[in-house]
């Protein structure tokens, strides 16, 4: 054996890569001349890619007129609305994601414009992508995927991301600061712990423990713990371990026929009411609804 290893050299070598990526509400919508969109704001970044009409949207404040094959680009927290602004209504084709990877984010943040042009580098490339998203989703009704066409998204969307990053880098490496780095391993600890708690059935209702236990991990507060998370995510840890814990929940509503009274009890909750009040705050549905609404 010790031959084998002295006699071998390693040509390359690839980092671990890990990243956890929420995809939600990517749909296609046409609307009418009338149609309008409430003043909101939400935790994830925004693409909103216009495919026919015209479109007024105000992002904090500021007025843009999206038309055909403009792209916005709205980041998490940043207040807006929209409406329609020709006479003959328009389609849209929107797709709402978070990732929890700092130096990706950070990526994402090095422009802060939030209206790019047809005509633009940007969208020129983008282009193509959203089409293959576009085309997967006018061709899907239902909730579910096949496994298949589950990995035709996923590759659709990491495309996607790739792109995007790539268009908004000035450079090819981000210098990650001090606090970046330990928001990082703080994520990374979130979601090893959930992972293992799952597989062996251990999962604690406990905002207090689990920032708790991550603070003796790391030889932190819990105060320094939820400030420096805080402060790169933008959410507090409470809040992306309920992000994992929804997607788990998604996942085995859709993907076992295990009763919801178990699966409340695999994710940690106490009774099964708990965690049917708590699925549907993340998702304006029961999880018997959205389970049901999956096999129609």
């Amino acid at each position: 054996m010790s031959e084998m290893i002295a006699d071998s050299v390693e040509l390359g070598r690839l980092p671990d890569v890990r990243m956890s990526l929420h995809l939600m509400g990517l749909h296609v919508r046409e609307v009418g001349s009338r149609w309008t969109y409430p003043s909101h704001e939400h935790p994830m970044y925004e693409l909103h890619w216009m495919i026919e009409g015209d479109m007024q949207m105000v992002v904090e404040g500021q007025i843009y007129d999206q038309k055909k094959g403009d792209l916005l680009f709205i980041r998490p927290g940043i207040t807006h609305s929209c409406k329609s602004a020709g006479s003959n209504g328009f389609t849209y084709f929107c797709v709402h994601f978070s990732v929890a990877d700092p130096a990706f984010s950070k990526e994402l943040e090095r422009h802060q414009a939030v209206c790019y042009e047809a005509s633009s580098p940007l969208v020129k490339e983008l282009a193509p992508v959203l089409a293959d998203l576009f085309n997967l989703a006018t061709g899907n009704r239902s909730l579910s995927l096949s496994a298949a066409k589950s990995m035709k998204v996923y590759a659709a969307v990491f495309e996607l991301l790739r792109t995007l990053v790539e268009q908004l880098s000035q450079t090819n490496s981000v210098v990650l600061t001090k606090k970046e780095l330990m928001a990082g391993r703080i994520a990374q600890y979130i979601e090893d712990s959930i992972r293992s708690n799952l597989l062996h059935g251990q999962m604690e209702d406990s905002e207090r423990t689990f920032v708790q236990d991550i603070a003796e991990s790391l030889k932190l507060s819990p105060s320094q713990v939820n400030r420096i998370f805080q402060h790169v995510y933008r959410k507090a840890p409470r809040q992306y371990m309920s992000e994992i814990l929804l997607g788990e929940a998604q996942r085995l509503l859709l993907q076992t026929d295990l009763p919801i009274d178990h699966i409340a009890m695999m994710l940690g909750y106490k009774t099964s009411a708990h965690f049917s009040r708590q699925f549907k705050r993340w998702t304006a549905m029961t999880p018997s609804g959205y389970r049901s609404s999956a096999e129609r």
